[in-house]
């Protein structure tokens, strides 16, 4: 548990540093000199934080990819994009329901990138 809370920490001080960068007017040579952290070490965080940002631009602007579930008094029914309905018991276990929502997902994600849906 301790990695991950490490792992957060570093995230979330290489977005302050990238957003110090990106007000600095410096070039990326004297900023990390300023810095005093390793270039290539700097190239490999702007390039996986500006591409997160932009996967997550990206998937904003394509909107929900769910609209809101309904709980009746037998099933739960999620309502997909494009008219998709899953239906489950409304005895489902919690934990299994949130595999589903994710699973879905996933393929809703891959076929939204591959067009091919």
């Amino acid at each position: 548990m301790k990695r991950a809370a490490t792992d957060l920490k570093a995230l979330l001080g290489w977005q302050d540093r990238l957003k110090r960068f990106e007000s600095s007017g410096l070039s990326i040579d004297a900023f990390c000199q300023q810095e005093d952290v390793c270039r290539s070490q700097f190239a490999q965080w702007l390039q996986a934080l500006r591409g997160a940002a932009k996967e997550e631009e990206n998937r904003s602007s394509e909107g929900p990819a769910f609209v809101p579930v309904t709980v009746k008094a037998h099933f739960i029914e999620v309502l997909l994009p494009g008219g998709g309905l899953v239906q489950l018991s409304a005895g489902i276990d919690r934990a299994l329901l949130l595999d589903v929502i994710r699973l879905v997902s996933t393929v809703l994600q891959e076929c939204n990138h591959d067009r091919r849906c």
